[in-house]
């Protein structure tokens, strides 16, 4: 349920605030990468997790991208 939760926060903003979201994630990957990297982070989960959000919020600023773009070409 997770997921579906945070899916629905995500559909719920709009494409500024998903880029702002983006980059704000691809910060935490970086900075959760540069941890692992010097053994202050245990586990890789929240680099999974980081790389999945990223892939998430990248699908639904293309999909409005993509409706977007429908739209002008349609009139």
């Amino acid at each position: 349920m997770k997921r579906k939760a945070e899916l629905d926060e995500l559909r719920d903003k709009s494409l500024p605030e998903l880029h702002t979201a983006l980059r704000e994630t691809r910060e935490g990957l970086f900075q959760n990468r540069v941890r692992f990297a010097t053994r202050n982070l245990d586990s890789i989960a929240p680099l999974r997790a980081g790389r999945k959000r990223v892939a998430r919020i990248l699908t639904l600023i293309h999909e409005r991208e993509q409706v977007a773009s429908a739209a002008s070409t349609e009139e």
